[in-house]
């Protein structure tokens, strides 16, 4: 059996070679091998040492090519394309990335930790995550799977439910002892010294913020409270499990939270929303053997 080793130089001296002979200059067939522009200068003067013969003349900077390199990059290009095809043959295929997408706060708090499992799995493959609190950027064409808060209507899209939950006063446990002291949401109106409201007055149509939900209650005007602005769910949320104040939390996508005590309810008071989380994928797309995977672990169909 023939020895390639002394006949055949490093195959990266090929491969740097080839970017460079099919590249404008040095800088761009640099970015192309993600290493920096002497590395590439460098290797290619060995290449030329080894061979001893120059493949390019220089001008300063500029390198162009010469007629034996310009030969050997044709021979050269034949090579690795074959080499490619060779290997390609034996190679074991590539897992479909299967593209999800959800808002912020669901990812965060309910479809990371369902994928840490998820990928434990003997059904796991590979996941991309798209976190987006835009609707439409949510139903584009780019994501496989999306997770949406509607009425499971959605069309064009074969919606599956996901989770509901109820909306409960909720905060981190020494909060939550002050909310018990002051006896927060069993009376109408808070006392003087009571906790904090985190709230995110999203103004969208479907969204409960802490003024509907008390007005739905029947407890006291917002204004009767005290109040933490936040600029996003995800932050009120964050400020709840950093001793901050109380928040509306959602008791589906925060069970997490709420079973390892981060998070403890006050009081019995609580709002089902009429919409819920569903994970949708397009009606007519073939449906992967990633993708249904995937799709029955989230909604617990395996």
């Amino acid at each position: 059996m023939k020895s390639y080793r002394k006949s055949l130089p490093p195959l990266d001296s090929l491969l740097f070679f080839n970017a460079v002979a099919n590249n404008p200059s040095l800088n761009s067939a640099a970015e192309e091998l993600f290493v920096t522009q002497a590395a590439v200068s460098k290797r290619i003067q060995r290449f030329e040492e080894w061979l001893g013969t120059p493949l390019f003349s220089r001008d300063g900077r500029n390198l162009q090519i010469t007629e034996a390199g310009t030969g050997l990059a044709a021979d050269v290009e034949i090579a690795l394309d074959f080499l490619e095809r060779a290997i390609d043959k034996v190679k074991a295929p590539e897992q479909p990335v299967v593209r999800i997408a959800a808002n912020a706060a669901v990812s965060m708090f309910w479809l990371y930790e369902q994928l840490k499992t998820f990928s434990l799995s003997d059904s796991s493959c590979n996941v991309n995550v798209s976190t987006t609190d835009s609707t439409a950027e949510l139903l584009s064409d780019d994501h496989d799977l999306v997770i949406l808060y509607c009425d499971g209507n959605v069309p064009g899209w074969k919606a599956i439910y996901l989770m509901g939950g109820e909306l409960v006063p909720a905060a981190a446990p020494k909060i939550a002892e002050r909310a018990k002291t002051h006896a927060m949401f069993d009376s109408i109106a808070p006392t003087e010294h009571a906790p904090a409201l985190l709230e995110y007055a999203n103004l969208t149509p479907d969204w409960i913020n802490w003024k509907l939900w008390l007005k739905q209650k029947g407890f006291a005007d917002i204004a009767a409270w005290r109040t933490i602005p936040c600029n996003s769910y995800v932050h009120s949320v964050g400020k709840a499990l950093n001793g901050e104040g109380i928040v509306l939390a959602n008791s589906d996508m925060l069970e997490a939270e709420f079973r390892s005590g981060k998070l403890v309810r006050i009081g019995e008071a609580g709002l089902t929303p009429k919409k819920s989380y569903f994970l949708c994928h397009k009606e007519h797309a073939p449906l992967t053997q990633s993708l249904t995977k995937l799709r029955d672990f989230l909604t617990n169909e395996t």
